[in-house]
């Protein structure tokens, strides 16, 4: 049984985003102006990369590692905040106010199974297994899951036991689209000139969607299981 029609998922991610995007715009306010001084750091952190790959001499700026750090640590807190309360309206299931989450176990508990999922699929790409990572994020797919489980308080779970064509297109919409997204509109923010900037636009855009459709791949989910 298929409990996860893609192109129904598709047109309802794209009905709520139009729906209900002045509550998406203001829940975004605070998170956006926390991560802001991440964004104006970027350029100055990739050309210090750049000049550390190619093994160049420079001079590291003041308190350059100190603001890399804090700024770092604000963008996180900002993307974690943003996810929960966009999972939250999209489930319907809480309140949503403007200001961010102060909940650090929940937080702590979101950095934990992205550190988790991150973690394996950095082994597959360091051992050089390039070929398993696309095996490896079919698997982990239904793991995400767990990020909705988190917003909402619910526990944890590592086994869904999703029928194959579910779990394939579960994968899909979480892995294989977002990726689309980024493509699609940083191809298609370059062809209007945005520079350096098409990249981080596709992301935001790639964040937001992904935001939107894993809480309605969840909702699908767990109700099939409660009503089979």
């Amino acid at each position: 049984m298929n409990q996860l029609p893609i192109n129904k998922i598709l047109v309802a991610g794209f009905a709520f985003a139009i729906t209900h995007w002045r509550r998406i715009l203001q829940i975004s306010i605070v998170p956006l102006i926390l991560s802001l001084p991440f964004f104006l750091i970027v350029p100055e952190m990739l050309d210090i990369m750049k000049k550390l790959l190619l093994q160049e001499e420079f001079i590291m700026p003041n308190n350059m590692v100190t603001n890399m750090v804090i700024y770092s640590l604000l963008f996180l807190y900002a993307c974690i905040s943003l996810s929960i309360s966009i999972f939250r309206l999209v489930l319907g299931t809480e309140s949503v106010g403007i200001m961010p989450i102060i909940e650090p176990l929940k937080i702590g508990k979101f950095i934990a199974l992205a550190l988790f999922i991150g973690a394996l699929s950095l082994i597959a790409v360091f051992s050089g297994l390039w070929i398993i990572l696309p095996l490896l994020s079919f698997l982990l797919a239904p793991i995400m899951l767990n990020f909705v489980n988190i917003a909402i308080e619910k526990p944890i779970k590592y086994r869904w036991n999703l029928p194959f064509v579910t779990h394939l297109n579960l994968f899909f919409l979480q892995v294989i689209v977002p990726e689309l997204v980024v493509f699609l509109f940083y191809s298609l923010f370059s062809i209007i000139d945005l520079g350096e900037n098409a990249s981080l636009a596709a992301k935001v855009i790639m964040f937001y969607w992904s935001a939107i459709t894993l809480p309605l791949c969840y909702h699908l989910i767990t109700t099939a299981k409660q009503n089979p």
